[in-house]
């Protein structure tokens, strides 16, 4: 690493630090005017820009749409088409509604199981106190 940061510093001339009394007496300073080319593009953009919002509202006004309108809705899928797909979706989430009302009934409802079945078998059924707990002496827990 040592060896690199010789070679980088003997690639690299030393640069001369340049201070304000080291000004040449020839060298001409440009002028600061508004004549620049940031200010030139600037006054050009804001031309375009207020040319382009008047237009625009002239077309709008005239009951037309904008270029921009039209290009974009061109990009997009038409209305039509997401209706008939809406109502596709709507159809079958109202079957699917109707057969959950009428079948609901016949359908066996989801079987919780016991998280630990083994504490019924190690409980005492006669450590209970009296209309406290059940008796769960006879109870037979499924593992399947």
């Amino acid at each position: 690493m040592h060896r690199f940061v010789q070679q980088a510093r003997r690639a690299t001339p030393l640069l001369k630090r340049g201070y304000a009394t080291e000004t040449k007496a020839a060298e001409s300073v440009p002028a600061e005017t508004f004549n620049t080319s940031a200010f030139r593009t600037t006054a050009i953009v804001a031309a375009v820009g207020f040319v382009w919002f008047n237009v625009d509202q002239s077309i709008r006004n005239a009951g037309n749409k904008n270029v921009m309108t039209k290009w974009i809705e061109g990009l997009m899928t038409p209305s039509a088409e997401n209706d008939k797909t809406n109502e596709a979706f709507a159809v079958k989430a109202q079957k699917l509604a109707d057969y959950r009302l009428v079948y609901q009934e016949a359908q066996r409802a989801p079987i919780t199981r016991a998280r630990y079945p083994e504490s019924f078998e190690r409980s005492s059924p006669r450590a209970l106190s009296a209309g406290v707990n059940a008796d769960v002496s006879n109870v037979q827990v499924r593992t399947d």
